[in-house]
């Protein structure tokens, strides 16, 4: 074999070579692609930040890391999340953003193994040391920013994956897959944030905080149909006030609103988690108690309108004042087959069965029907 032959044998060698890796490093990218777009598909499927928790889970396993840690700042998350979707105060992300060395013009995602970047970086370190209780300085990390697509420079959290290898995540990798990930995973965030947002305010009374008739009409149906199948009791107070419109000539609109605020969150006070509390407009409310029979719902309607009598009107209003209020509540049980609005009707005329008293008292539907 001559010279030539031989050398034209080691080109075809290298040349196969350079194809196998350059085949490999094909299918690894392929590999990575299907991975991220498996992992689009999973964030985009999620329709309430409640669901975040069940999505890390999932997001952990489809990329195959030993955690996914997600903090969100405290601002414009908090209420919004799960319990177990940590928040922070916007100093703080700043601070750690900062001492990463990133700005939001600058989107490169911090990179490296936990050892070092636990001295690079030690305020950083809690977004992965916290991470499933993990305080150890194993494996590689991946921190990156989340950034408000709507607001720029608006900084909303950090998205921390974490791996076993310490060599998964280094400065000398593509991160082009990893920043469209959590380019959409913020993008995500924001949307629903959002959405939630406009959920709540559209069915919240926007005084008091308490949801309106919008969140009543939506929900309460379910709750008597639900009660009739089940042969459960439900009972329903209409609640109102005594005495607020004197407060209101006398101390101002104001102070009323004050009033309004205190009593609603006396009265949240005093009611259960899943009860539905509803302020009709005025100085009316709804209280829709599941579960309840006549008996605890009197107990209950007792409850509240001693709460309310010694609601002092000078302290929340900060005035001197002798002025008081009381409730005249109207009670009414659920009567299988009836409407909302018949249900609600019943209540309001036993409320004003009530209103001859001084000191308010409860009626049944039974006593005035």
């Amino acid at each position: 074999m001559s010279c030539h032959d031989t050398q034209n044998q080691a080109d075809a060698h290298c040349l196969r070579e350079r194809l196998e890796q350059t085949l490999e490093l094909y299918r690894q990218n392929l590999s990575v692609f299907h991975k991220f777009k498996l992992c689009a598909s999973q964030i985009q499927a999620i329709t309430s930040l409640d669901q975040l928790p069940e999505l890390l889970a999932t997001l952990r396993d489809s990329l195959k890391l030993r955690d996914i840690h997600l903090v969100l700042d405290q601002e414009q998350y908090a209420g919004f999340l799960p319990d177990s979707i940590p928040t922070r105060p916007q100093l703080s992300l700043r601070r750690v953003l900062r001492e990463m060395g990133l700005t939001e013009s600058f989107r490169h995602p911090l990179l490296g193994s936990v050892a070092d970047i636990a001295i690079q970086a030690p305020v950083a370190r809690e977004l992965f040391q916290t991470a499933r209780g993990q305080r150890d300085c194993l494996g590689s990390v991946c921190v990156f920013p989340l950034w408000d697509k709507y607001h720029p420079g608006n900084l909303i959290g950090f998205l921390t994956l974490r791996d076993d290898d310490p060599l998964r995540y280094n400065e000398g990798m593509a991160t082009d897959f990893i920043e469209f990930f959590a380019d959409m995973f913020s993008w995500s965030l924001v949307t629903l944030r959002e959405h939630e947002k406009l959920q709540r305010e559209s069915t919240l009374d926007h005084l008091t905080g308490c949801h309106n008739r919008t969140y009543l009409m939506k929900h309460a149906p379910r709750i008597l149909e639900f009660a009739h199948r089940k042969k459960m009791p439900v009972a329903l107070l209409f609640i109102d006030l005594d005495g607020f419109k004197k407060v209101n000539d006398t101390l101002g609109h104001t102070c009323g609103d004050q009033l309004l605020v205190a009593l609603a969150r006396t009265i949240q006070s005093i009611i259960r988690d899943y009860d539905i509390f509803v302020r009709l407009g005025g100085d009316e409310f709804l209280l829709l108690l599941p579960g309840m029979d006549r008996e605890a719902a009197q107990r209950a309607a007792t409850r509240i309108q001693d709460a309310l009598r010694t609601l002092p009107v000078s302290r929340v209003c900060s005035v001197t004042t002798q002025l008081g209020i009381t409730a005249s509540i109207g009670l009414a049980m659920y009567r299988p087959g009836e409407t909302l609005q018949q249900f609600i009707q019943r209540a309001d005329t036993n409320m004003y069965s009530a209103k001859p008293s001084v000191d308010g008292r409860t009626r049944t539907s039974e006593s005035a029907s």
